[in-house]
């Protein structure tokens, strides 16, 4: 802003004959109440003496800068409440959503101790050796629908809770033969006599054999050699619960449940091999474990080793079933995410009305509604690419939250395009 600045006095163009006192007419009068007035200027009497008029000054003249808001003021300001308030509410929030984080940890760390507690197989135990199989999550593929898991087999310590790996000491080492869904059946195959006698000379019964039903069937793994013995399965899953859409493998995230099985037969090789038959000495194994976790699923086992059932035969073998669900952190994300959605829906769909159909003019003057609505329309879509674990788009959480909101949207974004089209300038303009 550019302003013209004089310094010194301004005297009022007033008509002589105006200024005479007392009605006198007479030149000298005159004179001196000229004088008197031209000493008393509006300069004189309102800033100060007389100055010299110097030649008018240009000069820019900047805006006042803003006042910082200091730590007195920010305390001492009527205001104060309201800034405690919100600061308040803010570290409230804060912590409320920590809180919740570590309660949603906790129970992670609570469902991997239930996946290696030793207590939770079905029937009894052996009171001599006990052998597990113990598992590692490596991966579970919602699209193929299978979990991989490597497995090893371990032995029960001498403290009754510690599972250490077959291999790992000169007498815990062992080749055991696995099978993998396999069934476990009565050996009536003869052994020769020679050999009989060397079993029999270590106390070593050869009646009541097992033995696997397809003695052709190659194992997949010989265990039990070396602590680091390992091997790899793929285990296919379904739909744990029929006819519920809710629970539908990914139709129904987040609250989708999976199940699947897998049964373990072993087989004493080295026993194998000196008797001379194909898989027989087949034993059962007492039971399973499960370590490690997988992103965003929460995985489950529980295993029941049949050779311990009492009664009739029903073989002996270790059945697996496992269980999967979407964590409850995943479930409460997108629970979220579906009530942000609707509320952002709500407003643009209120201000939509209120500007459009009551004919609030100022909403669509003063606010940019119609790019919040564009924005809204590409925004809301991109929350769910983010969800944790999110399927490809056809759940039935887009059928609920993500659906009907870009349809809400776009005839909010439609009817605030047409308003501004057919709004009109003021007459004054």
């Amino acid at each position: 802003m550019q302003v013209e600045e004089y310094h010194g006095d301004k005297t009022l163009s007033i008509s002589r004959r105006h200024i005479v006192p007392n009605g006198s007419t007479t030149n000298d009068d005159f004179d001196a109440s000229y004088q008197t007035y031209r000493n008393t200027s509006y300069n004189a009497s309102s800033y100060g003496p007389e100055k010299a008029l110097p030649v008018p000054i240009t000069q820019d003249v900047k805006p006042n800068p803003l006042r910082r808001l200091g730590k007195k003021s920010f305390w001492t300001s009527k205001k104060v409440w309201p800034r405690i308030t919100y600061v308040v509410t803010a570290l409230v929030i804060v912590i409320i959503w920590v809180k919740i984080m570590l309660t949603f940890a906790e129970q992670e760390v609570k469902a991997q101790q239930r996946n290696r507690n030793l207590g939770g197989e079905k029937g009894q135990r052996r009171a001599d050796f006990e052998m597990y199989m113990k598992g590692t999550l490596k991966k579970f593929d919602p699209i193929e629908r299978a979990l991989t898991v490597s497995w090893g087999l371990t032995y029960l310590a001498q403290d009754n809770s510690t599972l250490l790996p077959m291999g790992d000491t000169l007498g815990t080492n062992f080749s055991f033969a696995i099978y993998r869904d396999v069934k476990v059946v009565n050996d009536d195959r003869a052994i020769a006599a020679d050999l009989a006698s060397v079993f029999e000379s270590y106390n070593i019964s050869t009646t009541d054999r097992l033995r696997i039903d397809n003695v052709t069937q190659p194992p997949i793994a010989v265990l039990g050699q070396h602590p680091f013995d390992s091997v790899d399965t793929s285990i296919d899953f379904q739909q744990a619960v029929e006819e519920n859409p809710w629970k539908q493998p990914l139709f129904g995230y987040p609250f989708d449940v999976w199940t699947g099985s897998i049964v373990f037969a072993a087989v004493d090789k080295d026993f194998a091999d000196i008797s001379n038959l194909s898989n027989s000495w087949a034993f059962g194994i007492d039971g399973a474990v499960l370590s490690d976790s997988t992103l965003n699923w929460r995985i489950t086992l529980t295993s029941n080793n049949t050779c311990l059932f009492e009664g009739e035969f029903e073989g002996c073998e270790l059945h697996i079933d496992f269980r999967g669900k979407r964590p409850d952190l995943v479930r409460f994300a997108a629970m979220l995410a579906v009530v942000v959605n609707w509320l952002s829906t709500f407003g643009i769909f209120v201000l939509t009305c209120e500007a459009a159909i009551m004919g609030r003019l100022h909403i669509l003057t003063e606010t940019d509604i119609l790019g919040v609505c564009f924005t809204a329309l590409f925004a809301l879509p991109s929350v769910r690419v983010i969800l944790p674990g999110a399927p490809d788009f056809g759940a039935i959480i887009d059928l609920i939250g993500i659906i009907p909101n870009i349809i809400i949207i776009s005839i909010c974004t439609t009817m605030m395009a047409i308003s501004k089209v057919m709004m009109r300038k003021p007459k004054a303009e």
